[in-house]
């Protein structure tokens, strides 16, 4: 009964995640009816205003939610098995502190406020910072990095990073104005040369993702008993965190920072994969995906000549979901 709960599950997740993706294709501030769809999707022309809607604008975007929400939710899964804390976020190493200083720097000392061209900066500032925090966190250590370390020099370094970007908004007014339309977190100026610049490290990071799922297995059943069974733990540690750091600079640099995913997503999960930190990790990509792009689609429909931003619908939901969550670990634990 159990098993064919899971696969029902996972079959409504599955055609839930293809309705929506066609949705994305149809709605939005342009409505387009379900023949433009179909036919720039199978016979595009370039003369066709509602072909270059889909092919340059929807489906991009749409790829992006469903990339970024999954990269997002397997590194969220991925940091709460090596940290063994449910309420942990990949965000605590830093990668959107140091993202947020990259495009400020960036804006004040080069000039650059095109979106496409924040791309590398905030990259340059995800990889700055959690190489920052990986030094702090004891990443020469022979176990490798320690988790709570990890999180403690997380904190420093954004702490210090967002410092560091609000004395140069002080001094910029430009850089300001761009902070505060990236900082909001979105998919709705994604072009393809943007996703498919990144389509290579997103591509690294779910590989490492993957090797790191199958060497924290043994990790669930504590370190201690992984090490007796001959898991090399730091090891371990040491490949997850470099796939969080990949998959979540990714994200940041391409759509802006977007809360709560990494955070909700694998205790949405967790019920139905117990202690398969494999299934924990392809569940929470999946399901991370659906959601991001749930939170997008609903920002297009909400104020239908105004979107709002996808980082701003998830907060919406993530802020809640959060009290949530700690009100039920408070109870557990009394």
């Amino acid at each position: 009964m159990t098993t064919l709960f899971h696969r029902k599950a996972a079959l409504l997740v599955s055609l839930s995640l293809l309705a929506l993706s066609v949705l994305s294709l149809r709605l939005g501030v342009w409505p387009l009816s379900w023949i433009d769809v179909a036919s720039a999707v199978t016979t595009f022309d370039s003369e066709n205003p509602a072909h270059i809607v889909v092919r340059d604008l929807r489906l991009p975007r749409t790829f992006a939610a469903l990339l970024g929400g999954a990269s997002l939710g397997l590194a969220g899964a991925l940091m709460q098995v090596m940290s063994r804390n449910p309420l942990a976020d990949p965000g605590l190493l830093g990668v959107n502190g140091g993202a947020a200083f990259g495009v400020v720097l960036a804006t004040w000392g080069l000039g650059i406020s095109s979106q496409t061209g924040l791309i590398v900066p905030a990259l340059v500032g995800a990889g700055c910072a959690a190489l920052l925090v990986l030094g702090l966190g004891g990443a020469r250590h022979r176990n490798g990095p320690d988790p709570l370390r990890l999180i403690l020099a997380g904190a420093a370094v954004s702490a210090l990073f967002l410092a560091l970007s609000w004395a140069i908004l002080i001094l910029s007014r430009e850089a300001l104005d761009t902070l505060r339309f990236w900082a909001l977190g979105g998919f709705h100026q994604i072009t393809r040369a943007s996703l498919f610049a990144m389509l290579p490290l997103f591509g690294i990071g779910f590989v490492l993702a993957a090797i790191a799922a199958v060497m924290l297995d043994p990790l669930v059943l504590g370190e201690d008993t992984a090490k007796s069974l001959g898991a090399r733990v730091g090891l371990a540690r040491a490949v997850t965190v470099f796939a969080i750091v990949i998959l979540c600079g990714a994200t940041v640099s391409l759509a802006g920072p977007i809360a709560f995913v990494g955070l909700i997503i694998p205790h949405l999960v967790r019920p139905f994969v117990r202690m398969n930190v494999g299934a924990l990790a392809l569940g929470s990509a999946i399901l991370g995906g659906l959601l991001a792009l749930t939170a997008d689609l609903a920002g297009r429909l909400l104020v239908p000549d105004r979107p709002v931003e996808a980082g701003v619908m998830m907060a919406l939901i993530g802020g809640p979901a959060l009290v949530v969550m700690v009100r039920q670990r408070t109870e557990v634990a009394l």
